[in-house]
């Protein structure tokens, strides 16, 4: 059965809003006063939606990136997108939700390529001690 991932980008550095952001349309200071003025309106619209979807059969998944919420849910992209037009949540979520490279709101694939597991700490042989001998 294919799964289907919504990507919501919450929260992230200034840095990494101006790098992605309209280079040359605004100065930085007018971008920066919005930015700051529309987060908390964003993150209250996320958490909105993050409830909307668990209604909806979407969870709460690990995701690739430090600022982003991804859920996923075992359907096909389809049968999602029609899913949560029917259940009015559509238009709202296309407004937060970070596009994949096809331009789409909801993914197919896992970003990255799939979800990793913790990483694994290398163990570090430390030299023996004096007592143990060379």
């Amino acid at each position: 059965m294919p799964t289907s991932y919504v990507l919501m980008h919450a929260f992230g550095t200034v840095r990494d809003e101006l790098d992605r952001g309209d280079r040359g349309k605004r100065t930085t200071s007018a971008w920066l006063r919005e930015y700051v003025t529309d987060t908390p309106q964003r993150l209250t619209e996320i958490a909105r939606l993050l409830d909307l979807l668990s209604e909806n059969g979407w969870k709460v998944v690990g995701s690739p990136y430090d600022c982003d919420i991804m859920l996923e849910r075992a359907v096909g992209r389809d049968v999602a997108q029609q899913e949560l037009r029917r259940a009015e949540v559509w238009d709202r979520l296309v407004k937060v939700a970070s596009p994949d490279d096809e331009g789409q709101t909801i993914w197919r694939e896992y970003p990255e390529g799939g979800p990793r597991g913790p990483r694994r700490r290398r163990r570090v042989r430390r030299p023996p001690t004096r007592e143990q001998g060379s």
